[in-house]
């Protein structure tokens, strides 16, 4: 993606043996749509230290009024930043993720817990059991080492407000949604990487193009926001929203 993403698309493709590639929707401007379509959102964390098992002592972390402390207390912080920019506060949710290890790991592993709140050694095993669960998936199941003490490093609130998002669906056409493109607006002679001689290019414009239409190679299809290029060797599908399918020609 990108403003040269489909420019660029085949010839890196070709480096890498790939033979379809996509162009996303709006590809120019990709990553801002994916930042503008995301929940607002802030995160507020605090850095300490806290066992919540202990190996030398065999004790289970019981102060829970301050762990409770410090998390009411970020998610006043990302409460306040979201009503200031007009959430309204029954929007607003909270999220609670602890960077946790096993003893004197180097290694912290993210872990996004169930319960906002610790009131009982019930909700503590099971922050426990979830850590553990999460550290499994990423290292291998018996990876766990509970018996070197349980450590948590972070505590991390996300405070969000789920927005409208726009999901983008049947951007591609099938199989049985093809047809030929029509004739280009023009044709010039242009230089392609591993080919001496000069090919006939068709230019074509975007617009002119519906979906399901299949451009064959070599063209250059031109849009207000960026330019797809198809090398020999290759073919391009029409999408929507500006999406295509770049596929090695058979």
């Amino acid at each position: 993606y990108g403003g040269n993403g489909p420019l660029h698309a085949c010839g890196i493709a070709n480096m890498l043996g790939v033979s379809r590639v996509m162009v996303p929707p709006f590809s120019a401007i990709f990553s801002a749509i994916g930042a503008g379509n995301m929940d607002q959102l802030h995160f507020h964390e605090r850095s300490l230290y806290l066992s919540l098992y202990d190996s030398n002592t065999r004790q289970l972390f019981d102060d829970f009024p301050r762990f409770n402390a410090l998390v009411e207390e970020l998610e006043a912080k990302g409460r306040e930043d979201l009503l200031r920019q007009g959430v309204p506060e029954e929007a607003i949710r909270h999220r609670l993720e602890l960077d946790m290890r096993y003893g004197n790991q180097l290694a912290q592993t993210a872990v996004v817990v169930s319960k906002n709140r610790l009131n009982s050694a019930e909700d503590l095993l099971e922050v426990m059991k979830e850590f553990s669960a999460d550290y499994g998936r990423r290292y291998g199941e018996g990876s766990q080492a509970p018996e070197a003490g349980i450590r948590v490093n972070t505590i991390r609130v996300a405070t969000y407000s789920e927005m409208p998002t726009f999901r983008f669906r049947g951007v591609l056409p099938e199989a049985g949604e093809l047809s030929k493109a029509p004739a280009a607006r023009e044709t010039r002679e242009c230089h392609f990487v591993g080919h001496d001689a000069p090919m006939k290019t068709g230019f074509y414009e975007f617009a002119d193009l519906d979906f399901g239409m299949v451009v064959e190679a070599p063209a250059v299809v031109i849009s207000p926001s960026t330019t797809y290029l198809v090398e020999p060797g290759w073919k391009l599908r029409i999408g929507r929203y500006g999406a295509g399918l770049f596929e090695r020609a058979e």
